[in-house]
């Protein structure tokens, strides 16, 4: 029994060593082999960005910019966009639009709503855009810190603009995103809630905000909506965290109904760890999600999470294949609590990133 033991023990240090390795920082070999093994997530990008958006564009690389600022940090306010063939090298393209240079000598609405925190480092900073391509051309949804939200347009039909600035679609509110039918029915939503459908240019709105419902009673999540389209399903995903669940984590949660006005069905828990993420298919047709802000990384950098989404006749379900992003049961059954309860009494008027006591 000594003699395995002593056998055993020279390789317990570095079995532990090699399960403790953090997915960062990894060689362009080390991310394709985590892509085409699609069974780990991964930090793929190490610039500092918030709420990781990646899009599949026409030529079929991949674009993603996200939030590149707050109230306090980041130098240039405005819209950063990379590139990449593979998702594992990253071209950065630069600032597609600034917000004081581009926007500023227009005195666009994003200077003519009032600053709720002037002794901010930034107070005026660019949330949370997205980048799609729609009609022929590039569309940037974007919010401000202060609240307030709306769209750029590519006037050249190129990724790198210019851009021109069309009309605020709402204040306050934030987390602008687009969505559009394979007919060119487009729609623009807003927060973790808001949809309007838009004019056949995407020039503007073409109706009033209805407010989204699902079968329960607490609130799918408080921001970070997306809209997905899989089989005969709308699939409705909205960002979560502390008193949406019983731990420190950022989640995206989801319904599905089918039709995109509802109503949708139960509440569900997607990801963990990836709140404010989007989806996507790589050119192999695997699903990946965007993550950024979680414990398995020491800042906000984009992370990739592979996952497979089944979808039936009357039903998707979410299957992500790493364990550090899957939810527990004790996660699916705080959400199925909170479906019957709604928001615990002492909840109620807190915000939401405040954190429950255990």
């Amino acid at each position: 029994m000594l003699k395995r033991l002593i056998l055993i023990l020279p390789l317990l240090p570095t079995l532990l060593f090699a399960e403790a390795l953090p997915d960062v920082n990894l060689s362009t070999e080390e991310k394709l082999n985590h892509i085409v093994n699609h069974d780990r997530a991964f930090q793929a990008h190490t610039e500092r960005v918030r709420d990781p958006f990646v899009f599949r564009g026409p030529d079929n690389a991949f674009y993603m910019t996200g939030t590149t600022a707050g109230s306090h940090w980041g130098e240039i306010i405005g819209i950063r966009i990379w590139r990449s063939e593979n998702l594992a090298e990253w071209e950065d393209l630069g600032f597609v639009w600034d917000l004081f240079k581009n926007a500023k000598p227009q005195n666009t609405w994003h200077f003519n709503q009032p600053v709720k925190r002037p002794d901010f480092k930034n107070p005026k900073a660019v949330w949370a855009p997205e980048i799609h391509f729609l009609n022929q051309t590039w569309w940037v949804p974007h919010c401000l810190n202060g609240g307030g939200h709306g769209l750029l347009k590519s006037k050249s039909g190129n990724i790198e603009g210019p851009y021109e600035t069309l009309d605020r679609f709402g204040y306050p509110g934030i987390d602008g995103h687009l969505y559009q039918e394979p007919d060119g029915t487009t729609y623009y939503m807003y927060q973790a809630d808001k949809l309007a459908r838009m004019h056949d240019d995407m020039s503007g709105l073409a109706e009033p905000f209805v407010e989204l419902e699902h079968d329960g009673n607490h609130p799918l999540g408080y921001e970070g909506i997306l809209m997905l389209k899989m089989g005969n399903h709308y699939v409705w995903i909205a960002s979560g965290r502390y008193g949406y669940e019983p731990t420190n984590t950022y989640d995206l949660y989801y319904a599905i109904s089918d039709n995109i006005r509802g109503p949708y069905g139960k509440r569900r828990m997607a990801i963990k760890n990836a709140g404010h993420g989007n989806l996507f298919q790589d050119n192999a047709g695997r699903w990946w999600a965007t993550a950024f802000d979680h414990e398995f990384t020491d800042d906000w950098t984009l992370w990739l999470v592979p996952l497979e989404i089944e979808v039936t006749a009357d039903d998707v379900h979410f299957h992500v294949k790493d364990p550090r992003f899957q939810p527990t049961k004790e996660d699916h059954d705080f959400v199925k609590h909170l479906a019957k309860t709604g928001i615990p009494a002492k909840w109620e008027s807190k915000s939401p990133w405040w954190r429950p006591e255990e």
